[in-house]
């Protein structure tokens, strides 16, 4: 087998034509198209040489067209009579090639015909890829806007909220600028003008305008999703099944279709057999991201060191301590809360169920610990949304008197005085459960355990 090799591919497809001169350069270095794909492109190594390319609009082509209608081939083997030989194709792109000395003929020699066919298929391809992105961004920012303090408990959270505006208004400026070279390519056919043909350098400033940012984006979420399976493997790794079965699905449709099908109509099997299986995967995925939620595997009931957690057994004195029912542990961090925690703990004291459920953040800074002690005091206001309607709202009450005692920065608490929230600083703790608050010994134990080091 000889040598091969893999470049990045990033023509836009107005660039067409300058694949040729691309093709050619390359030939000369002594390598050989053979296969091009969504992001690369396949050479071979060969005797340097020169080659003349001809990269050909096919309008019957398309994503999910066979490679190897009847159509095709035969548009081929008339290709194959001007001069030309096949090398692939690329949806719509059909390749050739010929010895530089060779005598060919155009492939395409109406001008006003090839500009057309361009002008049909391009404007429908940006306009689908317009409102493929739209749909994408707008479920995109309803994951990471409104902001909310949760987005910054994660990697990916904290990636989303800074890097996902950037990446949609790179997209949105690539589908945009597109659209536009589109639109002053059929103004100059209306006008009887030729299209305008790019420079190879033109196009490779483009390539590296769009597609750098896009490519370091992707490999910033890439390293934030290692950094959230640190800590949660187990529900990131099943997260991560969605996007890896489409993907693979989506490879197998295209091979299938492209490989396999010898007409058109034979898509429409392939894409109703993939759909099934979809929608079989979800149902099992689902399942089986109820049955981790409701288990809870991915906590732990030991403590990590280095996490300052107040237990009920501490809390309660002599007899009143009871017996442990059970205890959880859930940690986490992010570049912004590089420390956070739930831990919730059930005791049975003379046969009553008593519990406590905290949750720590320490922020990197006083603005971050605002904006979670803000969050959660709105979540408890609002309470739960359940079908159009507000259930579980809280009153909550800020006592002065009371922040003073515990000499926090800011401190309220819910209206029957079982659940509480505290920042000092870059700290902030929320704790219910049946506890006094109002107690000294409470007091100055959770001050202690839970403020103070994070001060």
């Amino acid at each position: 087998m000889g040598k091969t090799k893999r470049v990045f591919w990033g023509f836009f497809f107005l660039d067409y034509k300058v694949i040729e001169t691309y093709l050619e350069e390359m030939a000369e270095k002594g390598w050989m198209l053979e296969k091009v794909g969504r992001l690369t492109a396949k050479f071979r190594a060969i005797e340097p040489k020169k080659l003349k390319f001809y990269v050909d609009v096919f309008e019957k082509g398309g994503p999910f067209t066979p490679e190897n209608t009847i159509e095709v081939q035969e548009y081929r083997r008339q290709c194959q009579k001007l001069g030309w030989t096949f090398i692939t194709s690329q949806d719509y792109l059909q390749f050739f090639y010929a010895d530089a000395d060779k005598e060919t003929v155009p492939i395409q020699t109406d001008e006003a015909y090839e500009q057309k066919i361009v002008e049909t298929i391009i404007l429908r391809n940006e306009m689908l890829a317009m409102l493929v992105f739209s749909i994408a961004a707008i479920m995109g920012l309803t994951r990471f806007f409104p902001v909310s303090y949760k987005n910054f408990l994660n990697f990916i959270g904290v990636t989303g909220t800074v890097f996902y505006p950037v990446l949609c208004a790179i997209m949105l400026a690539y589908t945009v600028y597109n659209l536009f070279r589109v639109l002053k390519a059929r103004r100059n056919i209306k006008k009887g003008l030729p299209v305008e043909k790019p420079t190879l350098k033109s196009a490779q400033r483009r390539v590296i305008a769009f597609y750098v940012p896009i490519l370091t984006i992707g490999i910033i979420f890439l390293l934030a999703l290692i950094g959230d399976a640190t800590y949660k493997p187990g529900i990131i790794g099943l997260s991560l099944l969605g996007p890896i079965f489409g993907l693979f699905i989506g490879y197998c449709l295209r091979y299938f279709i492209k490989k396999k099908a010898s007409k058109e109509e034979d898509s429409v099997l392939y894409i109703t057999i993939a759909a099934i299986v979809v929608v079989f995967f979800i149902i099992i995925v689902n399942s089986l991201f109820s049955k981790i939620s409701t288990n809870a595997t991915y906590r732990q009931d030991s403590i990590p060191e280095g996490y300052p957690v107040v237990s009920m057994e501490e809390l309660l004195e002599g007899s009143e301590r009871g017996r442990l029912g059970s205890r959880e542990f859930n940690s986490g961090m992010s570049p912004i809360v590089p420390k956070h925690y739930y831990y919730q703990e059930t005791r049975n004291i003379n046969g009553k169920r008593v519990d406590i459920r905290i949750k720590y953040y320490d922020a990197i800074n006083r603005y971050f610990a605002d904006m979670i002690f803000n969050g959660i005091k709105e979540e408890l206001e609002k309470g739960i949304k359940w079908r159009g309607m507000n259930l579980f709202m809280k009153n909550i009450i800020k006592d002065d008197e009371m922040r003073n005692l515990w000499n926090v920065d800011d401190l309220v608490l819910t209206e029957n005085k079982d659940e509480i929230i505290v920042q000092k600083g870059n700290t902030v703790v929320y704790i219910s459960g049946d506890i006094d608050f109002n107690n000294e010994r409470t007091r100055e134990l959770i001050y202690n355990k839970l403020l103070l080091p994070g001060f």
